[in-house]
């Protein structure tokens, strides 16, 4: 018992001693004077307090906690920093990352603690030696089985915190498009649910918030060609000494303090070495007792723990759920803003086409289209806002449709006109021949595009020119790179300003929105949806001397179309036109020379009214070829273009008077009168676009195109086949009055109702004898959401339109979820709401109004199949369509069957790869849709939701039976004609 009793009193001894000599250890390695040099020390006196700019949520690294305490790696250090030097370190308030390390490159902060170095950053910052090191990883959703490298990501869309340093490194990779999200947990959550399909992040970082957030489903990988990344002290970069004096503040922390603050913030609690305790414990027996105290101790402290981060993860929970009210409040806002100024903008725009339907003149007709290009301009800043908000939340999708670029351009030369004007400053169009004309693609995004780079341009330039040229780049498949440059002689901007040009919100300084006005929001947005097309864009800009920008987008060709221009362009159209072009301008005599060169008409060019005439005296007295085309410009003949022409007409010179056009200045539209009331054949306004310019001669020399096709006719025809009768529910009176002039001028019987409750009844009483529904969605009394249950509850097929101004995501799913399958947004461009009605109509099994007649079974709308459109994507060839149909329907005859049994099996990833092939091969032959059910069912696969898989599933399954009857019946006929 004595000899026990020694060994633990010698075991205690032992454990004193050694706790004195590790304190006594501790407290020298604290007290370790630093040697600062003079220059040093002098720098402490004269900057006692230094600035510094953090990132409030980069955990566990800092952050600053629910109470507005600033903590983490950076902090511990921080405080041995300042303990060590006598500086004093203030955090900046209430900063986002981005605010602050804008601030902290203006030197209006002095140091960034918690920092990586990057190329971008070296030239604000100096760097200490770093203090921290850690991992850049890959986190994927657990079920993702096609990414598990880095190279992986190329051709991928990965999510990213943006003006972190891992969206510096990923920039770098072209073939990698980046998701950018304020927030490391919000990007994570998109992860998790599917949004994105990869985060680039910090191992650390990521782990401590997908632990805090409680997320379960992910999974990384290590970035194997990267080498673990450091932290840094950046200081400003004319203060080298705080660098110096922050190095060696750093390498006099010792083994002790370092291992604290990582114990603390990673996680990895630090303990005693009890290895030699336990082994003399074992000699003197009493490894039970301790073993037990060791055990009670841990388990109190990890009771507490547990208390601690139930604590913290409910305040994360109310944290979560106020940031799901701030943005659902947003929501509601952005929602409410839209539909009050969109409302009165149907009306303007509404009644503008109601107007020219009156028999205006063409001036008048020239004002109501700027007007109407008005209300299109307001609303594309709120589309602009809108738009922001959905690249923000990673929503915004592309549109594939077929378009015009010469209207497109137009429509933006509309646009731009008025601002052009007030400014009085030149406008140049140059576009090149060889560029094609038609494409598939979003040309509202592209038009969005353009008038933005374009309005920036003309707000900016006070006097000078703005020029507009398009190129074509390159060209391979149908693919082929155009290029749009804006180029000013406007304010221009210095190198600081271009580094934050696409940054939303930041017009380079205050000054910019006092004087020229906007939100800030126009290059933001230009640049995302730039990307998001897989373009470029360039900026080249000098202060007072001016910018170019330069975008650069892979556009779709559509071949066929652009073959059946050709030729309609033939030259043997314009074999008996011979043109003589009188015009100032040698740019535009260039032009134009090229023009008709393209267009086959033999053209001559004269500057001067003089030497017009020379050219025509000249021709007549060789007898040749007379002009029978003169084109002039406004300003250049002495007495004006209009006299000019006039007189001409009178010339005996002639033996028959000229066919002629007049050139107008963009800001002159009021000449149109004056053109009609002169005689004059055609007025055309600058800047030329080349197909407007060809279509008026057609017009004029009234010569059959040798290839008009009977599908662009009928796009064109928006009179109702049948007098189908609507039901117009709407509670304003205006839209009400305007919607039902339209479809009245459209063929169209209409009813109205004045709110929901009003159309549910009327739908009960004239239900035979209704074909359609134009639903309004905010409405007194019941509104248009209750309404349409309440039909659906009695009839599931008759179409419902929703109409609403509300254009904010989520609104047209909520829409097709009350049984409302289709949708147009307020304010409706007339001709493309009437054109959505009649493709409804006619896609539908409809009764046919008494007296219609018999139908042709080729256009039978219960048809799945459109035929013309399934010919027009192969060349217009029926056997070769008929051969394509057999093809399709020997390859997919057991698709249903397999399909619904790899469904039932839950292999969701395989069923995705069924589908995606029959969506595509669907689409070429014109089962438009059977597409559109593959192509929600694809997405609902590959997100893993049931319920939408259940939904989609079925409507597919039955979409595609009745579709492949259609077939059947087509091929047992032997004729796809």
């Amino acid at each position: 018992m004595k000899s026990f009793k020694s060994i633990f009193l010698c075991f205690v001894i032992i454990l004193f001693f050694s706790n004195v000599c590790f304190a006594a250890t501790d407290d020298k390695a604290t007290d370790v004077t630093i040697d600062f040099t003079q220059a040093e020390k002098n720098f402490i006196e004269e900057h006692p307090v230094i600035k510094l700019g953090v990132d409030p949520q980069f955990v566990p690294y800092e952050f600053i906690d629910s109470d507005g305490i600033y903590k983490g790696i950076a902090a511990d250090h921080i405080a041995l920093i300042c303990q060590k030097t006598g500086l004093e370190m203030i955090i900046a308030q209430d900063l986002t990352w981005s605010e602050a390390y804008e601030k902290a490159v203006e030197k209006e902060l002095d140091v960034l603690p918690c920092v990586s170095k990057t190329k971008e950053r070296q030239q604000y910052f100096l760097y200490s030696e770093p203090y921290f090191n850690f991992q850049r990883v890959i986190f994927v959703n657990e079920e993702n089985t096609t990414i598990k490298s880095f190279d992986d990501l190329y051709g991928k869309t990965v999510a990213v915190q943006s003006n972190s340093s891992h969206n510096s490194y990923l920039s770098s990779y072209d073939s990698i498009h980046l998701s950018l999200y304020p927030t490391v947990e919000g990007a994570l959550q998109a992860v998790s649910n599917g949004t994105e399909a990869a985060f680039v992040g910090n191992l650390a970082t990521s782990s401590y918030l997908i632990k805090a957030y409680g997320i379960t489903n992910l999974k990384y990988f290590v970035i194997d060609t990267e080498e673990p990344q450091s932290l840094y002290f950046a200081v400003r970069n004319d203060w080298p000494e705080l660098v110096s004096i922050i190095d060696k503040s750093l390498s006099s922390i010792n083994e002790e303090e370092k291992i604290a603050i990582n114990n603390k913030w990673l996680g990895i609690e630090e303990s005693a070495d009890y290895s030699e305790i336990l082994r003399i414990a074992g000699i003197i027996g009493i490894v039970i007792a301790i073993i037990l105290a060791v055990s009670v101790f841990w388990i109190i402290k990890l009771k507490k723990e547990i208390a601690k981060r139930k604590k913290t993860l409910e305040e994360l929970h109310e944290a979560k759920e106020e940031a799901e009210r701030a943005t659902q409040i947003k929501s509601m806002f952005l929602a409410k803003m839209s539909h009050e100024v969109r409302t009165p903008l149907n009306a303007i725009t509404g009644m503008s086409y109601l107007i020219k339907k009156t028999g205006v003149t063409s001036t008048q007709n020239i004002y109501l289209g700027k007007l109407t290009q008005a209300a299109r301009n307001m609303l594309g800043i709120i589309n602009d806002i809108l738009d922001f908000s959905k690249i923000e939340a990673g929503k915004i999708e592309l549109e594939r449709t077929q378009f015009d670029l010469d209207k497109v351009l137009q429509h933006v030369i509309n646009i731009a006109s008025a601002m052009v004007e007030e400014r009085g400053i030149e406008f140049v169009l140059d576009k090149s021949l060889d560029v094609p004309t038609f494409y598939y693609g979003d040309p509202a995004k592209i038009e969005q595009i353009l008038i933005n780079l374009i309005s920036n341009a003309v707000k900016f330039t006070e006097r000078g020119t703005v020029s507009f040229a398009i190129r074509a780049k390159s060209a391979q498949d149908n693919i082929c790179e155009i290029e749009f440059c804006i180029k000013d002689t406007g304010i221009g901007m210095h190198p600081e300003q271009v580094k934050k040009l696409f940054v939303p919100f930041d017009q380079g300084d205050s000054s910019i929105n006092r004087r020229f006005g906007g939100t800030g929001l126009g290059l933001s947005i230009v640049k995302n949806l730039t990307d998001l097309m897989n373009g470029e864009i360039e900026v080249e800009s000098v202060l007072n001397e001016g910018s170019t920008f330069c975008i650069r987008l892979p556009l779709e060709t559509d071949i066929n179309t652009e073959k059946m221009e050709t030729k309609r362009m033939a030259s043997d159209c314009f074999q008996n036109v011979r043109a003589l072009v009188l015009e100032k301008s040698k740019n535009v005599r260039t032009l134009l020379t090229d023009c008709f060169r393209s267009f086959g008409i033999a053209a001559e060019v004269a500057s001067s009214e003089e030497e017009a005439m020379l050219l025509i005296r000249k021709a007549s007295e060789n007898n040749d070829k007379p002009y029978n085309l003169v084109i002039a410009d406004f300003m250049t003949p002495k007495k004006q273009g209009i006299e000019f022409l006039i007189s001409l007409k009178k010339q005996s010179i002639f033996k028959q008077p000229p066919k002629t056009i007049l050139m107008i200045p963009i800001s002159r539209e009021d000449l149109y009168d004056e053109v009609e009331a002169a005689g004059i054949d055609f007025g055309i306004t600058k800047p030329i676009i080349p197909s407007i310019l060809y279509n008026g001669i057609i017009e004029i020399f009234k010569i059959a195109p040798p290839e008009a096709t009977e599908v662009l006719i009928r796009q064109d025809n928006l009179i109702a086949p049948h007098p189908y009768h609507i039901l117009l529910v709407e509670d304003n009176k205006t839209n009400q009055f305007i919607a039902q002039s339209i479809l009245e001028q459209a063929g169209l019987r209409v009813s109205k109702a004045n709110n929901g409750e009003e159309g549910y009844l009327f739908f009960t009483q004239n239900r035979t004898n209704l074909d359609l529904i134009l639903m309004d969605i905010h409405m007194p009394v019941m509104d248009g959401y209750a309404s349409a249950d309440l039909i659906r509850s009695i009839d599931a097929d008759i179409p419902i339109i929703a109409m609403t101004a509300d254009a904010i995501s989520g609104v047209e799913e909520n829409c097709i979820s009350h049984g409302m399958g289709h949708y147009v947004s307020k304010p409706f461009e007339p001709d493309q709401f009437i054109r959505t009605i009649l493709d409804v109509l006619k896609t539908q099994k409809i009764k046919e109004p008494e007296g219609a007649g018999q139908k042709d079974l080729k256009n039978d709308e219960g048809l799945l199949l459109d035929v013309a459109d399934g010919q027009k994507r192969i060349g217009g060839d029926p056997q070769l369509f008929y051969m394509i149909l057999k093809e399709y329907y020997n390859e997919n005859s057991s698709v249903a069957v397999t399909l619904k049994e790899i469904i039932n099996n839950k292999d969701y990833a395989e069923a995705a790869k069924i589908v995606h092939k029959i969506k595509s091969s669907s689409g070429n032959i014109g089962a438009k849709s059977l597409f559109e059910a593959a192509s929600e069912l694809q997405k609902a696969l590959q997100a893993s939701e049931d319920v939408d898989i259940v939904k989609w599933h079925d409507i597919f399954q039955t979409t595609f039976v009745k579709l492949m009857i259609e077939i059947e019946n087509i091929l047992e006929s032997g004729s796809a004609t």
